[in-house]
């Protein structure tokens, strides 16, 4: 049984998701707090993204310039409250799927601080092999 805290920054990753499957750029940069930073993986270096600007632009132009694609999420709390995990499965259009783990760390208003994505690069190869 999640507490109350846990509860509502779940739910708050569920509207994270569901603002990028309809492309709602207000309702995601809303649920973030303006010093954010999400870090996403590569096959290099990471990538960190700080700030609210900064994290707007990125996803805006990644509402621009990305086909639709699926997000299917399975979002768990941790024992921690401020911390949620989302292991998500991405389906491009003629693509094989891509998982992704997301760590999300919250304030103590529930808004987001912080996202580290992490490539399930298992998956990837799980995936090939088939």
């Amino acid at each position: 049984m999640l507490n109350d805290v846990q509860a509502r920054n779940v739910a708050t990753v569920e509207r994270f998701y569901q603002s990028e499957r309809d492309r709602n750029l207000p309702a995601w940069v809303a649920l973030w707090r303006a010093d954010g930073k999400q870090t996403f993986p590569t096959f290099g270096p990471e990538a960190t993204v700080s700030g609210i600007d900064a994290l707007e632009a990125v996803t805006r132009e990644k509402f621009e310039t990305r086909p639709p694609y699926g997000i299917a999420a399975e979002i768990d709390a941790f024992a921690d409250p401020t911390k949620v995990l989302a292991r998500l499965g991405l389906d491009f259009p003629g693509q094989s799927l891509v998982v992704i783990w997301c760590l999300f760390v919250f304030d103590e208003d529930g808004l987001v601080g912080e996202v580290l994505e992490m490539v399930d690069r298992g998956a990837l190869t799980m995936s090939s092999e088939a």
